[in-house]
């Protein structure tokens, strides 16, 4: 294999990765109600994929994995803004009698890339700044500063599994952007529907 596997993934992915940002820009982040109802689709998505991962150990592949996981930022900020959330069910990561690392790494370049996506939220927010929304701004905020993004890369690309089986590590991204997609669609699309009839729910 010539590619790296950044770009393999990348471009097998690409059309969940669009459906999962056009889902983020639909809703107005700046509105407490609809930055409310992004964070719990992301606890909804985030909590059973970071949970699955340690299921199966994901601190011998990322030894950081601590201060990885945005599990805690990610609660603190729902407490915060007084919402609740439904997780959707811990999805299984492993096929048959092999260890599942190539799929787990398929997630966990997921979960990283969101980092991404919340440099830009966080910009949205800073426009028309709500101190309620502020206050809820631990999960953006997380691990800002601490090159996870390619320290990341770096163990995808040297990781003997990974490399010897690309298709799994597409299925774990795939499984990843799955389960942020089924949980932000509900919420676009109310937040869409809600404000075209003028009667925006607090959430």
């Amino acid at each position: 294999m010539t590619s790296s596997l950044r770009d393999i993934i990348q471009d097998a992915t690409a059309r969940s990765h669009a459906r999962f940002d056009a889902a983020i820009t639909r809703a107005d982040l700046r509105r407490a109600d609809d930055y409310a109802s992004f964070l719990r689709s992301q606890a909804e998505a985030l909590f059973p994929l970071e949970t699955a991962l340690e299921r199966h150990g994901v601190g011998d592949l990322l030894p950081n994995w601590e201060q990885r996981r945005r599990t805690p930022a990610l609660e603190h900020d729902l407490a915060a803004l007084d919402t609740g959330v439904d997780p959707l069910p811990v999805p299984e990561l492993k096929r048959g009698g092999d260890h599942p690392i190539p799929e787990m790494l398929g997630v966990v370049y997921v979960l990283e890339g969101t980092r991404i996506s919340a440099r830009v939220i966080l910009a949205r927010i800073a426009d028309e700044p709500d101190a309620r929304i502020i206050a809820a701004t631990a999960y953006l905020r997380h691990g800002f500063g601490r090159r996870f993004w390619p320290s990341f890369l770096a163990t995808l690309e040297s990781n003997p599994a990974a490399r010897a089986h690309p298709a799994r590590v597409i299925a774990g991204a795939q499984l990843g952007f799955g389960l942020f997609e089924r949980a932000l669609t509900p919420t676009a699309g109310i937040t869409t529907e809600q404000r075209a009839a003028g009667h925006v729910r607090a959430a």
